[in-house]
């Protein structure tokens, strides 16, 4: 790649999606130590140190690529990829715990109805993340499906932020929000610098965001009420 297809612009993304994703998480892990609340379940302590991890590679990632050190940034590809695949794993099991929790969700739905929620963002993000890999030789697609596997995992950080501001009440229209603010923020990007927006950004964006009110409508839905209450028997099974 020449430098012009090396803008640091994804190494701004980076950092913005990486803060936003600390701040979520900073009462209830990061510094959890100081807030005083409940312990949590091994499982969840396995995930954000994993993510945290991923977070960590895709950081040093964006650096490398923004540095010209392209030769580095391939080699460590494949220790992130492993990483992402670990996430994805450890991000379904995530759910599956989820379905025998017992919050209930600010939007109504019930511990088993709410996997929906889950099942989405993380079948997002190990699809794009997976393009992503795909399309490793192609940097325009690699770049923009990687940022798009990392947008479409905020909804838990974002519904962490809405709690800390106390305006969970209008969850359902602001987690979309914040996802098509970064959304926005690429296809802005694109427009002034080729004066034309990647597909990849555009129906990418468009699926991450339609999703939300769609998940809201199946967890909703009569059919995946069946679903959802054989996910937390399977859970049952697994976590007792």
């Amino acid at each position: 790649m020449s430098a012009v297809l090396r803008p640091r612009f994804y190494l701004l993304i980076t950092f913005a999606l990486a803060a936003f994703v600390i701040a979520g998480f900073s009462k209830s892990y990061y510094l959890k130590v100081f807030t005083g609340l409940p312990p949590l379940t091994l499982l969840l302590h396995a995930h954000v140190i994993v993510f945290t991890a991923w977070l960590g590679l895709f950081i040093a990632q964006a650096w490398l690529v923004a540095a010209h050190r392209v030769d580095l940034h391939r080699k460590l590809g494949i220790l992130s990829a492993v990483f992402a695949l670990v996430v994805f794993a450890v991000g379904v099991l995530s759910v599956f715990q989820t379905a025998i929790s017992n919050h209930v969700s600010p939007s109504g739905l019930k511990p088993p109805q709410f996997t929906i929620i889950g099942f989405t963002s993380i079948g997002l993000f190990g699809a794009f993340i997976a393009l992503g890999v795909v399309y490793r030789k192609q940097p325009a697609l690699h770049r923009r499906f990687m940022v798009l596997g990392f947008i479409a995992s905020l909804s838990p950080a974002t519904a962490r932020i809405l709690r800390l501001l106390d305006v969970q009440a209008y969850r359902d229209a602001l987690i979309p929000l914040c996802a098509a603010l970064f959304i926005t923020a690429c296809l802005v990007h694109d427009w002034r610098k080729y004066r034309v927006v990647h597909p990849v950004y555009a129906i990418g964006g468009l699926a991450i965001v339609a999703s939300w009110p769609l998940r809201l409508m199946v967890g909703r839905s009569e059919w995946y009420f069946p679903i959802g209450e054989e996910v937390a028997r399977i859970a049952r099974g697994m976590f007792g």
